[in-house]
């Protein structure tokens, strides 16, 4: 195998983005907009040609012969450096590919990404993209730059034709408004699972007992058991030392406020919902404002962690790691391994789910997932890729159970082995095909070496449900299993809303949604934080913060996607 050139796209500057070399299109020293074809002109036959050679290609996979793919990826946290990393070393070999790595951190990648699209100077395959519909839009059926994959879709992507046979609605959503498809989106594991509702709250079932409190069932039952967490010494240790209700911020779901708005109406992180068809409102709404209100009584009276609004995932997870007492009451967080080490089954074992809080008013709700959609993309390929039909066929291998598997859930013989088949999976009803030989959660690992997580997930059967449940579900091997139970708890509390379709705006709609939304939902996070915190006043400081919103043009934002939900 060829030696790779390693590529890293480490600073912010235009200029690093313009000066990586080698993944253009031609290398023109012209601008961009200068190299790229016009639309009506040369945009017409370029879309042909790239068709006629989707369409009449050869191709052996893996090739015969080591191909060279100029490929821009993501270095996940969680991870060990990329080259070092067993899947991508066993992808290289399997598929006789060197790929000659632009390699950037998760924090700010997507901003690295925009400034190598505006240059001219971007890789051949692009994947963890994030890619928006109004991307797809923008760089696809505008600039060109994203080629069509309808027809080596067709041609090449066995595992993928199989999963959209199997929900026939995502090819439809997959497509941009000239009917093309620019990308492969994610979808994880493929069935239900505990991504289906992110917004959860674990709490100390050995704190409760040693407080003399059940179960909260009512924010003023959970109040209450935070205070008691607070002044009664739950550890046992003599000592001030605990922290009711902590969280984090920047990682998946676990701001603390997340789950408690839900007890007094519908909040989500969009900023509106879809209920019979018609957009809703949530930022202006009376019951969030009563929800901050109970949230800021909790953090006045000590209640909450203070770094729980600053803290990363890092920081959150060495509370609940902290060495020899135990210091957390409860955390909000996507999932318990995120806060502590599921391998430590003294800990592990003492944290169990919330069910959603009642409310003053009656409400009890979360959001949770019942149909899945589909949007964007994390996986697309250039107009600079010399070998489109090997590219789709790398990706297809992670629209199938081998590479699903290998990429998330390890190597065959240390983190998982072929079952027997006497079991069943997480679902109970499944005959199990693997069983896990050892399992960490990304938060508890150092650096994972033989998965590479988020790296590249694109359309996944659904695998999660082929790993047997053997035991105590407790036990850290059953941990997705437990995961899935938790989950369905929940679900019997499913908010009654519908589920927002895929986004494709029209003309500049797009730019104006991204514009809008943007400022809206960086606003609101500020503000949401600065009225817990008491930055803010709430009732002095309300009406200002609603004229802000409407400066925001949040009412028009809401206006926009009616009018493009209608007209979808």
């Amino acid at each position: 195998m060829m030696k790779r050139k390693r590529r890293l796209a480490l600073g912010l500057a235009v200029s690093v983005a313009v000066a990586m070399c080698g993944c253009g299109s031609g290398g023109s020293e012209g601008s961009a907009q200068e190299s790229r074809p016009q639309e009506g002109t040369d945009a017409q036959d370029k879309d042909a040609g790239a068709s006629e050679q989707a369409a009449g290609a050869e191709s052996v996979f893996p090739p015969e012969e080591t191909v060279t793919i100029r490929a821009m990826m993501c270095q996940i946290p969680g991870v060990v450096e990329l080259e070092q990393n067993t899947v991508f070393q066993d992808l290289e070999a399997y598929a006789n590919v060197d790929f000659e790595l632009t390699l950037v951190p998760e924090e700010g990648y997507k901003d690295k990404l925009n400034l190598m699209m505006a240059s001219d100077d971007y890789p051949e395959v692009i994947t963890h993209a994030d890619f928006s519909n109004q991307d797809l839009e923008k760089y696809g059926v505008e600039e060109k730059i994203l080629i069509p994959l309808n027809d080596l879709i067709d041609q090449y992507a066995v595992n993928l034709r199989e999963r959209l046979a199997e929900h026939p609605e995502w090819e439809e959503q997959m497509k941009s408004s000239d009917g093309n498809i620019y990308g492969i989106p994610s979808v994880d594991s493929g069935g239900e699972g505990h991504g289906d509702c992110g917004y959860k709250m674990w709490i100390n079932r050995e704190w409760l007992k040693a407080v003399d409190k059940e179960m909260p069932t009512t924010t003023d039952e959970f109040r209450d058991v935070l205070m008691a967490f607070k002044n009664g010494d739950p550890n046992g240790n003599g000592m001030e030392d605990e922290i009711p209700l902590t969280g984090a911020t920047s990682t998946w779901a676990a701001d603390p406020y997340l789950f408690l708005l839900n007890a007094f109406g519908y909040f989500d992180e969009s900023n509106y919902y879809v209920k019979d068809g018609k957009v809703q409102s949530i930022l202006d709404q009376d019951y969030l404002k009563a929800g901050l209100e109970y949230i800021h009584g909790l953090y006045v009276d000590g209640l909450i962690d203070p770094a729980a609004f600053t803290q990363s995932l890092e920081q959150m997870t060495a509370v609940g790691n902290n060495e020899g007492t135990v210091i957390a009451g409860t955390v909000s967080c996507g999932h318990i391994g995120m806060f502590l080490d599921i391998n430590n089954p003294e800990r592990y074992g003492q944290y169990e789910i919330m069910m959603p809080l009642e409310g003053p008013n009656g409400y009890q709700a979360i959001p949770y997932t019942l149909q899945h959609n589909v949007s964007g993309a994390a996986f697309a390929i250039t107009d600079a890729c010399e070998h489109p039909e090997i590219a789709i066929q790398i990706a297809d291998l992670f629209c199938g159970e081998e590479w699903s598997v290998r990429g998330q859930a390890g190597k065959q013989g240390e983190d998982w082995d072929y079952a027997d088949g006497s079991r069943t999976g997480m679902d109970g009803v499944t005959a199990a095909k693997y069983k896990w030989l050892a399992y960490k959660a990304q938060a508890a690992a150092d650096q994972s070496v033989n998965n590479w997580d988020w790296t590249l997930r694109l359309i996944e059967p659904n695998w999660k449900n082929l790993f047997e449940v053997d035991g105590d579900i407790m036990d850290s091997t059953n941990y997705e299993a437990r995961l899935y139970a938790d989950t369905m708890k929940l679900k019997p509390y499913a908010a009654d809303v519908d589920m927002i379709p895929p986004l494709a705006f029209t003309g500049d709609d797009g730019d104006t949604y991204a514009r809008m939304s943007t400022a809206v939902s960086d606003y609101a996070k500020n503000a949401i934080v600065e009225f817990i915190t008491g930055t803010r006043d709430i009732d002095a400081d309300w009406d200002g913060y609603l004229a802000d919103l409407e400066r925001l043009q949040y009412r028009d934002m809401l206006d926009l996607i009616q009018k493009t939900i209608d007209a979808q």
